[in-house]
């Protein structure tokens, strides 16, 4: 079931009602039968995996709890948890990769391997973090595991933010069910226009901006470097117009229904560096990553070469959670390669002085280097093998001889990504929280928002991009 569609539309509203008339554990059951009818409306055989994962972990979670700190089995059990998730997750998203790795190096015999038609359930990646850290806060003794069966496949499941996150942690998630927090007029005002906002990101932005990028990834072989940056900007800012659309309206319902999720994205193109941009960027991955991988390999302790193999072993693992190509992990050690740089660089003398005596033209450098090292990434994220990657990278960087096939239409999109960069910001600047707290800006947020939606939303609806992560 997707956000921007009319059986969303026709579900919220109904499901918020009912539950609003019910109390305490009835209140509970229904908002974990509403959501399993959420995700079954995609496809309902997979509900029989999403249960799964629950029982698992659910059980896995109490008899942890239940044994010493000493105790072996401790270990094991956790390991029987991890290896049933990750099993699954890997055969769904990794078989045929994997697969295709056997038959690229098959060198010898020229055996290959079929690949297998294999249906990736939506939101596999997202619950089964969600699920995977629970198990693990409870073995570490971060919290205490939960006897209720219906709590925490509810924790799971929430149809909010199921299938594309924000990965909730259950130490947020339990703090709001069971204390949870009051829906005042101020707050269905807020969250009505944040799920308004998400909206006109998604089919006013993020679907417009697809046409474009949809042409210039399909047709990169008879672009020149000009067009093709173009795209990777537009793509740029649909992937974020798409994938924070998503969660404004993720944490907009939730909050309705007494949940307060945190951010997930703060303007992540606004930044002078690229761990900045992590820092602002899905924020819940890759608090998620380092929590979880970057810090349990040793995090920033020890050597230079320990650090850079943290780094890269977490963004090789970034890149793969994404997707199963060479193109992803590609993506990965691009990052790697920019994050290790950075921390070098940050360490030296030529850092400080700049950092002392550049001034504006410094920061702007800063930014504008930035910018460009995200946008050369991104047709390793995007494209549809390496090879079309490299190509595309090669005309970017290269110069050539090839024209501009349609001026116009590259310079009307190349001013609208300048307004697009421009308009975040001065939205940073002045927060919508910071603006609904007016009366007249909320009429005057509204206005735009329906204008927007009325006039520029893409004739069909798209799903959205995370969907297939």
């Amino acid at each position: 079931m997707l956000f921007n569609s009319l059986h969303f539309l026709l579900f919220f509203p109904i499901v918020l009602i009912i539950h609003n008339l019910l109390k305490d554990k009835l209140q509970k059951i229904f908002l974990l039968v509403a959501s399993f009818y959420f995700y079954m409306s995609w496809n309902p055989n997979f509900i029989f995996l999403l249960m799964f994962s629950i029982i698992i972990d659910y059980y896995a979670a109490l008899w942890i709890s239940k044994l010493g700190l000493n105790d072996p089995k401790r270990k094991l059990i956790l390991t029987l948890s991890l290896t049933t998730n990750l099993g699954f997750l890997g055969y769904f998203k990794y078989t045929n990769f994997f697969l295709g790795m056997i038959n690229d190096i098959n060198f010898v015999n020229q055996h290959y391997f079929t690949e297998y038609y294999i249906i990736l359930p939506v939101g596999i990646s997202f619950y089964t973090f969600q699920s995977i850290s629970y198990t693990i806060d409870v073995y570490k003794n971060r919290m205490e595991a939960k006897n209720s069966f219906i709590e925490f496949a509810l924790y799971v499941s929430f149809f909010p933010q199921l299938v594309a996150g924000p990965i909730v942690r259950a130490e947020t998630f339990f703090r709001d069910l069971y204390n949870r927090l009051p829906v005042t007029y101020d707050i269905i005002k807020y969250s009505a226009l944040l799920i308004l906002v998400g909206f006109t990101k998604k089919t006013v932005f993020a679907d417009n901006l697809a046409v474009i990028v949809d042409s210039v990834f399909k047709n990169h072989d008879s672009l020149n470097a000009i067009e093709i940056w173009t795209g990777v900007f537009a793509f740029m800012w649909q992937i974020y117009f798409d994938f924070s659309g998503y969660t404004d309206i993720a944490i907009g319902v939730a909050r309705l229904f007494g949940f307060q999720f945190d951010k997930n994205f703060y303007f992540p193109f606004n930044v002078t560096s690229i761990s900045e941009h992590w820092s602002r960027w899905h924020i819940s991955f890759t608090s998620w990553i380092r929590d979880y991988i970057f810090i349990p390999l040793g995090g920033s302790r020890g050597s230079k070469f320990l650090l850079h193999r943290n780094i890269f072993i977490t963004f090789l693992f970034g890149g793969l959670w994404h997707g199963a190509a060479y193109h992803y992990l590609a993506w990965g050690i691009w990052h790697t390669i920019l994050l290790s740089g950075e921390n070098e660089y940050s360490k030296s003398k030529l850092s400080l002085w700049f950092n002392e005596n550049g001034g504006v033209a410094y920061k702007f450098f800063c930014y504008l280097f930035t910018m460009i090292c995200l946008g050369a990434g991104l047709p390793l994220f995007r494209a549809e093998t390496l090879t079309d990657a490299f190509a595309m990278l090669k005309t970017m960087f290269l110069i050539s001889d090839k024209a501009i096939s349609n001026s116009f239409f590259n310079f009307a999109y190349f001013k609208l990504l300048i307004l697009i960069f421009v308009s975040a910001f001065i939205f940073e600047k002045y927060k919508l929280k910071n603006m609904i707290e007016k009366t007249s800006a909320v009429v005057v947020i509204l206005l735009i928002q329906f204008f927007l939606l009325l006039c520029f939303s893409a004739p069909n609806a798209q799903s959205f991009i995370y969907f297939a992560f």
